[in-house]
């Protein structure tokens, strides 16, 4: 509790952006940095190392249905949405599983960060380094625009098809 009221203290006098920082800890620098972002279409659950093909795409051993493009624009906005401490629930934690339906990779050079995102009634992320050396889980609020923004890449897309 104690860390929940430093960050609430930071709001009022720093601003958001310090308490995003310990929101999303190691992680906040390359989304904020990243040069390039991608958004895929992910299918629910990992597929385990050994039952992965050559043939199929993964993302943080997510297989990928589909590569979903954005352009600058979309970009920054995904990358805004991600870096909100506002999307993430610092306090409760939902008792559901986790179901994957979308994947963000920002890339900076040769350093990623994957998101992967588990969609709303039940929604969360999932940070993970490329290296697999971090990996962190938040809660997202319920009227969240990290998804917002994802579906609104994705309703553009369905249009255009």
């Amino acid at each position: 509790m104690p860390k929940l009221l430093m960050c609430l203290l930071s709001v009022v006098l720093l601003g958001s952006k310090s308490c995003s920082s310990k929101a999303l800890g190691d992680f906040v620098n390359l989304l904020k940095t990243s040069d390039k972002v991608e958004l895929f279409a992910v299918e629910a659950f990992p597929t385990a190392a050994q039952e992965q093909t050559l043939d199929a795409t993964y993302v943080a051993d997510y297989k990928v249905s589909e590569f979903i493009p954005t352009d600058p624009v979309e970009a920054t906005a995904l990358t805004l949405a991600s870096i909100e401490v506002k999307n993430f629930d610092l306090i409760n934690v939902k008792n559901c599983p986790f179901m994957a339906k979308y994947a963000l990779r920002f890339s900076k050079g040769k350093d990623r960060i994957t998101m992967v995102i588990s969609s709303s009634p039940c929604g969360k992320a999932r940070m993970l380094f490329a290296s697999g050396a971090k990996e962190r889980s938040l809660e997202l609020t319920p009227e969240n625009s990290l998804e917002a923004a994802i579906q609104k890449i994705v309703s553009k897309q369905a249009i255009v098809k």
